[in-house]
């Protein structure tokens, strides 16, 4: 159980003594950015390259919760500022949670709120309908799988919301958490997760590739 909490090895690297070490830590400072997908836009602290995926997998198959914390307090701008009264996480499906026992988001979510000085309220989102897996899914049929599926179960009319993730791809699933948080009365606020996939024609125009 300490393990799980309090791993004694960088989450990146590998390299001990501590959770993430200062070298991966340092490397990703300053990556924070605005992102946008489609219409929605928000904010990533870092990228989703090889070594974030091995830290976000001991944070989310592992329970190395403290993965998380690290990586906001240390990545989040201490001058980020949002219009938001509260923060809503995206949901997981009940198999995830069944197989997990937590919504990885919530925990992300929780963090936030705390940094933020916002009111978090946990799983205010559900899945009302099955969704294929995601990952073996196109750009398009991504967004089609999700639509729909999510509702809230807390009244959320007259606040702005902030919508929170772990990772950001094609944005599908945080665009139907913004239909959800309307439907149910909120504001959409933007959204921020720890990690972006950086699309190809956006790192096309980032780093000059052809």
């Amino acid at each position: 159980m300490l393990d799980m909490l309090l791993p004694s090895s960088c989450a990146e690297c590998g390299k001990p003594p501590s959770v993430y070490c200062l070298e991966c830590l340092n490397r990703r400072w300053g990556q924070a950015r605005q992102v946008q997908r489609l219409h929605l836009k928000g904010t990533s602290l870092t990228e989703l390259d090889e070594g974030m995926s091995r830290a976000l997998s001991a944070f989310k198959e592992k329970n190395q919760f403290a993965v998380a914390k690290v990586l906001i307090d240390s990545l989040l701008p201490a001058d980020f500022r949002v219009d938001a009264d509260l923060v809503v996480a995206a949901p997981s499906k009940s198999s995830s949670f069944a197989k997990r026992g937590f919504v990885p988001a919530d925990l992300v979510a929780a963090r936030v709120a705390k940094r933020l000085r916002l009111r978090h309220l946990p799983r205010a989102l559900r899945l009302k309908a099955l969704v294929q897996d995601q990952a073996s899914l196109t750009e398009r049929q991504r967004g089609e799988n999700l639509v729909g599926t999510m509702r809230g179960v807390m009244a959320l009319r007259g606040r702005r919301v902030l919508l929170v993730d772990d990772i950001v791809t094609t944005g599908s699933t945080l665009i139907e958490v913004e239909r959800a948080v309307i439907a149910a009365g909120g504001d959409p606020a933007g959204f921020l997760t720890i990690a972006e996939t950086v699309r190809k024609f956006d790192a096309k125009a980032r780093f000059g590739a052809v």
